[in-house]
């Protein structure tokens, strides 16, 4: 045989085989399966499109709302900011490429699965056109992951069971009980605390009665008459900048201003910062419930405390000297 005519077979078996082997690939059982339980619930671009999360479970409905700029739970006439990560993250979930295998598309399994509509999420966005309209039912048999179907649709899917999660969470997972916005401790000049009454701060001790007091900055380190003892002073403030509520008690707009002349305070922290304005937080007795309601400057509700973070906040002069 020619050599020319060789080398052609040769190209010609090689190509052959070339194409069997991505044949093979393409139509491997396995591998269809792997890109059949890719699955993306919602396009990445629908998230600057949101403007609405809406989620039912048990005759219940928590709503969240973007507004100017940010994501807000209302309550009423107010709007109590949300936790913004956790809707970065939920999104994130929703719209990431993972893994939720088809599972069927009989419409006969979808009440004995949970996925008769009683637990869900609409995402809107546009005019109030549903992004996402997805059900949630209940957890598979490895109870891993959780059955899901779009509304409308037949076909259920099963994926991540944090979405469950998300939709069956309390509504005070979703709102920032951040007391104050952001501040950083470089800008704190004084902070004043005074107290009413040290009964209900959960360390009432006779010999031992709660004092005013004020600690000042003088350049890197603080003063309470003598100078104290930095890190233990700056934990202090960075606990009240960051301190966070368990939930809130929303109150109606118009009456935040009585509730704040009425309010039942035993003690009076003040944080006042570098620019002229402070921080101003009241908080009240502990009740037996281990619970204590907190009003705050600037904020139209309530905060309620827990004990521990109401001790750890109303310290009394002796923890600094």
């Amino acid at each position: 045989m020619p050599y020319k005519k060789k080398l052609v077979l040769l190209g010609s078996i090689a190509v052959f085989l070339a194409l069997v082997y991505v044949l093979t690939i393409v139509f491997d059982p396995v591998r269809t399966n792997a890109r059949n339980e890719r699955f993306t619930w919602l396009p990445a671009a629908a998230r600057d499109e949101a403007d609405r999360i809406e989620i039912f479970r048990g005759g219940e409905k928590i709503e969240l709302v973007f507004k100017n700029g940010s994501w807000v739970v209302p309550f009423g006439s107010i709007d109590v900011p949300a936790r913004q990560a956790r809707i970065d993250d939920l999104f994130r979930l929703l719209s990431t490429r993972g893994a939720f295998p088809r599972r069927g598309s009989s419409s006969k399994s979808h009440a004995e699965l949970g996925l008769d509509g009683s637990a869900r999420l609409v995402i809107r966005g546009g005019g109030g056109l549903p992004l996402l309209d997805l059900l949630i039912g209940k957890d598979d048999s490895t109870g891993k992951a959780v059955f899901l179907r779009k509304s409308g649709e037949n076909e259920f899917r099963s994926g991540d069971r944090l979405i469950s999660a998300y939709v069956n969470g309390e509504i005070n997972s979703w709102l920032n009980l951040r007391l104050f916005d952001e501040k950083p401790i470089a800008q704190v000049q004084r902070v004043q605390v005074r107290y009413t009454d040290y009964y209900g701060t959960g360390e009432e001790i006779s010999l031992l009665p709660y004092e005013d007091y004020t600690i000042t900055r003088s350049g890197d380190n603080w003063l309470l008459g003598s100078e104290l003892e930095k890190a233990r002073t700056e934990n202090w403030i960075r606990a009240i900048l960051e301190a966070q509520g368990e939930d809130i008690l929303p109150a109606p707009q118009e009456s935040i201003d009585e509730i704040s002349n009425s309010f039942p305070a035993i003690a009076l922290i003040r944080v006042e910062l570098g620019d002229g304005s402070a921080l101003e937080l009241r908080a009240g007795a502990i009740a037996e419930d281990g619970k204590c309601l907190a009003l705050v400057s600037g904020k139209p509700y309530l905060f309620i405390f827990s004990q521990w973070t109401t001790m750890r906040l109303l310290r009394n002069k002796d923890f600094f000297l």
